[in-house]
């Protein structure tokens, strides 16, 4: 069965996304430090240095179980944008799929709409609202293999 986003993109949609996994989970942190000094203590690895992206407008500290902690920097920002007025914690499920185009004509064709798409690296990702997800924001991800990290700085 072709979709509207699938006919679009010429690929046939089943309706069934394909996902590798679970990749990681975003979490809002007004206190980003501490949210690292807290989650280091319970979990009992460290954190990954935290970066700082000003085209996000946004300061992010990962851990190596897949969580991530992001603080906005800048107000006006896709990050602040997209959490609005949002209280603290999680934010997103990131599933990683073998091909992001493919994973969000399956999206698009449930009527879930894309908000931001992006890549860093070798790092391709895509944003989707939580309007049709029951609240539960999705974003996708696709990278070769298995260091998230590691392909967004190549």
């Amino acid at each position: 069965m072709l979709g509207i986003s699938g006919a679009r993109r010429g690929m046939e949609v089943t309706g069934i996304m394909k996902v590798e996994k679970i990749d990681h989970i975003h979490a809002y942190a007004k206190d980003l430090e501490g949210a690292v000094r807290l989650f280091t203590a319970l979990l009992g690895k460290e954190f990954l240095p935290v970066w700082e992206s000003e085209d996000f407008g946004a300061r992010a500290a990962f851990h190596p179980l897949g969580f991530e902690f992001i603080q906005p920097t800048d107000p006006n920002g896709p990050v602040a944008q997209t959490i609005g007025t949002r209280e603290e914690g999680i934010l997103f499920v990131c599933f990683k799929v073998p091909d992001i185009e493919e994973a969000i004509a399956e999206m698009e064709w449930r009527g879930i709409k894309m908000t931001h798409k992006y890549q860093v690296g070798k790092l391709k990702e895509a944003l989707f609202e939580s309007t049709n997800t029951f609240g539960v924001q999705i974003e996708l991800c696709e990278y070769p293999g298995d260091d998230i990290t590691a392909a967004s700085m190549g």
